[in-house]
């Protein structure tokens, strides 16, 4: 189940990752896009590989996880934000500014702290 379960979920937080960092900075910033794809391609190529390692079980550091963490959840609240008051009212124009003032840097913050709370018990259970 595993083996099965592992490549989809990472090829899950790539994708999700790759099209909030993406949306979010070509929102946010006047960079050129080039900018804005390298970017988001290397946080979702570092996303990609801290799920891969998460779903593995290896042990991951701190730092890490609370990059990964903030990142992962972040990202999925952004676009929760987003595409959901645009799926539930057709007509709304507050979706973007739902996900983008709201729920992502909500998102960030949890995601941070629950991936340092699982760095620190999964380095608690090392011990």
């Amino acid at each position: 189940m595993i083996r099965i379960l592992k490549p989809m979920v990472t090829f899950l937080m790539f994708v999700i990752v790759l099209f909030a960092m993406t949306t979010i900075l070509s929102i946010t910033t006047q960079y050129p896009t080039w900018i804005c794809a390298t970017f988001s391609a290397v946080c979702a190529i570092w996303i990609g590989w801290s799920t891969w390692r998460l779903v593995s079980g290896e042990k991951i550091g701190v730092g890490s996880a609370v990059i990964s963490g903030a990142l992962m959840l972040g990202s999925l609240s952004f676009i929760v934000g987003l595409l959901g008051p645009i799926a539930i009212t057709k007509d709304t124009s507050q979706g973007p500014f739902i996900g983008l003032l709201i729920a992502a840097p909500v998102g960030v913050i949890m995601g941070a702290i629950g991936g340092y709370l699982y760095a620190a018990r999964q380095n608690a259970a090392g011990d």
